[in-house]
């Protein structure tokens, strides 16, 4: 068995949206052995700066936030699609996923963006689901959604009307992802959010793995 590590690394300085409320990602060392203490790290960071797991709370307040979610939810079949990456505005995929579960399964979108993780647009280039993938995720109703791409709406509509229409299905969005190009057609997915009370969304480690 090979397990494949999908979570971004979290390093000190990185700032993916250059936004007011949205600082870099800062790691300071607060304690070390040479000043006969432990070695001891301090962290700022917003919970999408990495790679993380969010919950129709994030627009609706009615859902469930993620420490109300069932950990079982966390660990679950996944099916990888590839998508043409040469487009910003992404394509549905033109074959069907044999066996999917709606409500069920994982849907994890590969278009190779995560080459793209250093680059300063590397969000407000990102690319983004255009008419006819909303409509077949939306007919899907992935219980997770996964992709290596940071934004799924638009970068720059801040109406965000797939994940309005997204959310309300019941799903969780889980980006963004590295690695996915490794990946078998279908994985047996875990992504372990943070337990965060109240909280929306979580960084997370994902793992996935072939049953």
């Amino acid at each position: 068995m090979t397990i494949h590590d999908l979570s971004v690394p979290v390093v000190h300085g990185r700032d993916w949206y250059a936004e007011a409320g949205c600082p870099p990602v800062s790691l300071e060392q607060v304690g070390s052995y040479e000043e006969g203490w432990v070695s001891h790290q301090l962290t700022l960071m917003v919970l999408n700066g990495t790679t993380y797991l969010e919950t129709a709370a994030h627009l609706y307040p009615d859902m469930p936030t993620l420490d109300q979610v069932p950990p079982e939810r966390f660990l679950t079949r996944a099916f990888v699609v590839r998508l043409d990456g040469s487009r910003q505005e992404l394509p549905a995929p033109s074959a069907e996923l044999p066996g999917f579960r709606p409500d069920e399964d994982a849907i994890l979108l590969h278009c190779g963006w995560d080459s793209h993780v250093e680059a300063e647009d590397y969000y407000h280039a990102s690319p983004y689901f255009g008419p006819e993938l909303q409509a077949w995720l939306l007919n899907h109703r992935p219980a997770i959604l996964g992709g290596d791409m940071l934004s799924f709406d638009h970068p720059r509509d801040a109406t965000m009307p797939f994940l309005h229409a997204f959310f309300r299905t019941g799903g969780m969005i889980l980006c963004p992802l590295v690695g996915l190009s490794a990946l078998p057609p279908v994985v047996t997915l875990c992504c372990a959010p943070v337990k965060l009370t109240g909280s929306s969304a979580a960084p997370c480690r994902v793992l996935a793995w072939t049953t």
